[in-house]
C-alpha cells in the first residue's frame, strides 16, 4: 500500500480531532461502529478478490482506515478515562495545598502574571501535576523556582493548555490564598532553553523601538504578549496571524538559510546533517515546543536524515510520521489548533501546490526562463493550497474568513523571511561581547522591514470586509457546495471549462449569502445569557456590535465567553456592571486584556476603591442614586437605576424589554413604570418579586441553585427558563421574539 504512513497519521490525527471537538458518547459510537465496518468491508473484499473484480489497493485502505479509526478512539477514550478523568476528579473545584516550581517561563501583560506550575506534592501526596495560576499581582518568584502554595482550582476548559498537559486553572485571590517562593531553583536542560529565549527578548528590546521589537519576538520567539491590540488585530482580520506564531515555516527558513550558509563550508553529508538537526532542535526548545514547530521538526529531521543516505522522502508520508509522534503518547495534542492548522496547510502544500504551480506556468506559457515570475507564481501557488485546505478549520475554531488572505500573504512572506533572519541574528551577535557591533546593522534590516510589514498588514486590514464571519449558517452552506463541487471535479476529472464554472457558482453562492445574512442581521438583535454557574454574563449583539451588563461567573467559564465573541467581534463597545462582586464583575480583567473595550461602567458606592485599583484605573463610575439612558446600539437602550447601592438594568431591545435585578434587590423600590416586562433576567431570589408582571424568567445558575429558589421564581412566572443546559439566546427580530435554548 502506497504511503502507509501517511494514511495511518492523518487519519488518526483527524479522528482524534473529531472525538475532541465534538465528543459525546454517541458521536464516539458512530465513529467506532463506521470505523469497524470499514475494516470488515475491506476484509470482505479481500477474501472474496478472486471471485470479484475489485482494486486491491481500496481493500488496503478501508482495512487500514477502519483500524487506524477505531485505534483512535479508543486511545482517547482511555487518555481521557485514565490520565485526564482522575485529575479532574480529585483535584477541580478544591483548596489544594501544593509543593512544586515554576515550569515556564513567566508571562506577564498588562493585567495579569500567568505561571504554569509543575506540582510534585499536592495535599502532602506525590503528584505529577500541571497548574496554571493566573493572577492580577506580581507574585514576587522567577522562572523555575520552587514555590509552595494554597489557592482553589478548577478544569481547564482551553484547549491549548489541554494539549500542553494543563488540566488544572485556578486565579490567585489575595485575601484567601497564599503562594511563597521557596528561594531554591528547579534545574532542567529545557531552564536552558528559556534563558536563551529570554536573552534574546532583551537584545530586542535594546536595538528596536517598541513596535518593532515585539514584532521580532512574535515572529521569532512566537511572545505576541508585548504585541499591541491593534497590530495583532489587523493580523487577524487578514488571516495572515500564522505569520506571527511561530510555526513550521518560520522553522524552515531558519534551517534553510543556515544550509545555505553551510552546504559550501561543510562537504560532510553526515556532519552537516548533524548541525542542522542540533538547530531543529535547539530552534523547538527556545520556542517553547511548540506543537506546530514540532511537527516541522519532525519532518525536517526525516528529510536531513535520509538526505545523509542519498535517499528521499515523501512528503505525506512524512507529515503522518510526525502525526504519530505527536499525537501518540498524548492525544489531546489536537487541542492545539495551531497544530491542526500546521498539519492542514502542509497537506494542502504537498497536495495542491506543484499542481497549480503547473497549471499557472502553463497559462503563461513559462518555460526554463523567467526564474523570478516562477518564483512569484510558486508563492501564490504555496499561499493558495495552504489557504484553501485550512479554511475549514478556520470556519470552526476562529469563525472568520479573510478573502484577502493569498494576496496578503503573497506580499507579506518574503518580508517575514527576511525580518525572520535579521531578528535571529541581531538578538545573537548582541549577546557576542565582541562582534555585537554587528548586531545593529542587523536590527536596522529587522526595523525597516518591520515596519514595512506593520504597514502592508494595516492597508490590508482598512479595506473594507476584509474579513467575513464565518460562524453563520450561510457560510457553512457556502463550504459544503464547494466541497461538493471539489469532489465531483476530481469524480469526473474536469477540466478547465468546469474549474471556471465551479469557481464562479461557489463565489455567487458566498455573495448572495453574506447578502441576505447582513440585511438580516442588521435589523435583529441578540440577547444571550451565558452558562458560568454562579453569576451572570450577558450580552446585547447588533450586527457589529457587543455591549456586556454583566460579566461575571465561575473561573472555568472565562475562556468560553471570550472565544465565543472572539469570533464575531474584535471590540466591544460598553461593558456596565452592576457592582464589584466577582459573580457580576469576574471576567472584566480577561475581556480588557483580548479587546479593545470602548466604555467600561461599574457602580462604585464609596466602598468598592481597592477593588476598583486593579482594573487599571480605565473605568468610569457611578454612584449614589442615579438614573441615565445608554444607546447600545442602534436597536437597544439601556436605562440604569441605581437605587439604595443596588443597581437595576432595564433593556429595551426592538420593542421587547429585559429586566436585569442583581441579588438584594427590591421590587418595591423599583419605579412601577419598570416593574412590567417581556423577560426578567435574575440569578437569586428578589424580594417583592409580586410586584413584578413578566412573561418570561431567566435564571442564571446551575439546577441546584434553581431547585433551591424555584418555588419563589415561580411566583413570577410560569415560564421559566436556565443556562444551566448551556447559552440562553433571545433573537429580537422586528419586535418578534425567538427563544434558542
Amino acid at each position: 500500500m502506497k504511503r502507509l504512513l501517511a494514511t495511518v497519521g492523518l487519519t488518526y490525527l483527524s479522528v482524534l480531532s473529531a472525538v475532541f471537538y465534538f465528543a459525546n458518547g454517541t458521536f464516539t459510537n458512530i465513529i467506532i461502529i463506521l470505523s469497524a465496518l470499514s475494516a470488515f468491508v475491506g476484509i470482505f473484499f479481500k477474501v472474496i478478490k478472486n471471485k470479484i473484480r475489485i482494486n486491491k489497493s481500496l481493500s488496503d485502505l478501508l482495512i487500514t482506515v477502519g483500524l487506524t479509526s477505531f485505534a483512535a478512539c479508543i486511545a482517547i477514550i482511555l487518555y481521557s478515562n485514565f490520565i485526564y478523568q482522575p485529575v479532574i476528579v480529585n483535584y477541580s473545584d478544591k483548596e489544594l495545598n501544593i509543593e512544586g516550581y515554576i515550569s515556564e517561563e513567566i508571562q506577564k501583560n498588562e493585567n495579569s502574571y500567568v505561571y504554569i506550575i509543575s506540582a510534585d506534592k499536592i495535599n502532602s501526596n506525590s503528584e505529577n501535576v500541571k497548574i496554571r495560576l493566573i493572577s492580577r499581582v506580581d507574585l514576587k518568584c522567577e522562572d523555575f523556582d520552587r514555590i509552595d502554595a494554597k489557592f482553589t482550582v478548577s478544569k481547564s476548559e482551553n484547549g491549548y493548555n489541554l494539549s500542553k498537559g494543563i488540566y488544572l486553572t485556578a486565579f490567585y485571590d489575595e485575601e484567601n490564598d497564599s503562594f511563597e517562593s521557596m528561594g531554591e531553583k528547579q534545574f532542567s536542560l529545557y531552564s536552558i532553553a528559556v534563558n536563551v529565549r529570554k536573552a534574546m527578548k532583551s537584545s530586542l528590546d535594546a536595538l528596536l523601538p517598541e513596535n518593532t521589537s515585539s514584532l521580532c519576538k512574535a515572529v521569532l520567539l512566537g511572545d505576541k504578549l508585548a504585541l499591541s491590540y491593534d497590530i495583532k488585530d489587523d493580523f487577524s482580520k487578514t488571516g495572515t496571524s500564522f505569520l506571527i506564531v511561530v510555526s513550521g515555516m518560520h522553522l524552515s527558513i531558519i534551517a534553510g538559510f543556515i544550509l545555505f550558509l553551510l552546504k559550501n563550508i561543510i562537504k560532510n553529508r553526515y556532519a552537516l546533517a548533524s548541525i542542522i538537526l542540533a538547530i531543529v532542535f535547539s530552534f523547538m526548545a527556545v520556542t517553547g515546543f511548540t506543537p506546530s514547530v514540532i511537527r516541522s521538526g519532525i519532518m525536517l529531521i526525516l528529510t536531513y536524515c535520509s538526505k545523509a543516505v542519498f535517499r528521499r522522502t515523501d512528503g505525506l508520508n512524512s507529515l503522518g510520521t510526525a502525526a504519530i509522534v505527536l499525537t501518540l503518547l498524548n492525544p489531546f495534542a489536537v487541542g492545539d489548533i495551531g497544530m491542526l492548522l500546521s498539519f492542514s496547510a502542509t497537506a494542502g502544500i504537498v497536495i495542491w501546490a506543484s499542481k497549480i504551480e503547473f497549471y499557472l506556468c502553463r497559462k503563461l506559457h513559462l518555460k526554463g526562463k523567467h526564474k523570478l515570475i516562477r518564483g512569484a507564481l510558486n508563492l501564490i501557488s504555496v499561499s493558495l493550497s495552504a489557504s484553501l485546505w485550512i479554511i475549514p478549520i478556520t470556519t470552526i475554531a476562529f469563525h472568520r474568513v479573510s478573502p484577502f488572505v493569498v494576496l496578503t500573504a503573497f506580499f507579506a512572506e518574503p518580508i517575514v523571511s527576511v525580518i525572520l533572519i535579521c531578528a535571529m541574528l541581531a538578538s545573537l551577535l548582541y549577546l557576542c561581547p565582541v562582534i555585537s557591533f554587528f548586531a545593529y546593522i542587523f536590527a536596522l534590516g529587522a526595523d525597516v522591514f518591520g515596519n514595512l510589514l506593520l504597514r502592508i498588514i494595516s492597508l490590508f486590514a482598512s479595506i473594507p470586509y476584509s474579513y467575513v464571519n464565518s460562524d453563520k449558517p450561510y457560510f457553512y452552506l457556502w463550504l459544503i457546495f464547494t466541497a461538493l463541487l471539489v469532489v465531483i471535479g476530481y469524480a469526473i476529472k474536469a477540466k478547465g471549462f468546469y474549474v471556471r464554472c465551479a469557481v464562479t457558482a461557489s463565489a455567487v453562492v458566498l455573495t448572495v449569502g453574506w447578502a441576505v445574512y447582513a440585511i438580516i442581521g442588521n435589523n435583529s438583535a441578540t440577547l444571550k445569557i451565558y452558562n458560568v454557574g454562579s453569576g451572570v454574563t450577558a450580552s446585547v449583539e447588533c450586527g457589529s456590535n457587543i455591549s456586556f451588563i454583566s460579566c461575571g461567573g465561575a473561573n472555568s467559564s472565562a475562556y468560553q465567553i471570550i472565544e465565543d465573541i472572539s469570533g464575531d467581534f474584535s471590540s466591544i463597545d460598553s461593558i456596565i456592571i452592576p457592582n464589584t462582586k466577582l459573580k457580576y464583575s469576574k471576567y472584566l480583567p480577561q475581556l480588557m486584556s483580548e479587546f479593545d473595550v470602548s466604555n467600561i461602567l461599574v457602580y462604585d458606592n464609596n466602598t468598592d476603591e481597592k477593588s476598583l485599583e486593579k482594573y487599571g484605573g480605565k473605568i468610569d463610575t457611578f454612584s449614589g442614586d442615579c438614573h441615565f439612558t445608554i444607546n447600545l446600539n442602534s436597536l437597544t437602550t439601556l436605562e440604569v437605576i441605581s437605587i439604595d447601592s443596588v443597581t437595576y438594568q432595564y433593556l429595551n431591545i426592538n420593542g421587547s424589554t429585559v429586566l436585569f435585578v442583581t441579588s438584594k434587590s427590591d421590587i418595591a423600590k423599583l419605579p412601577e413604570k419598570y416593574r412590567t416586562c417581556d423577560y426578567l433576567l435574575v440569578d437569586s431570589n428578589v424580594k417583592n418579586s409580586n410586584l413584578l408582571s413578566c412573561k418570561n424568567v431567566i435564571f442564571s445558575g446551575d439546577k441546584n441553585l434553581l431547585e433551591s429558589k424555584y418555588n419563589s421564581i415561580k411566583e413570577t412566572s410560569d415560564n421559566i427558563y436556565t443556562t444551566s443546559d448551556g447559552v440562553a439566546e433571545l433573537v429580537f427580530s422586528g419586535g418578534s421574539n425567538v427563544k434558542d435554548k
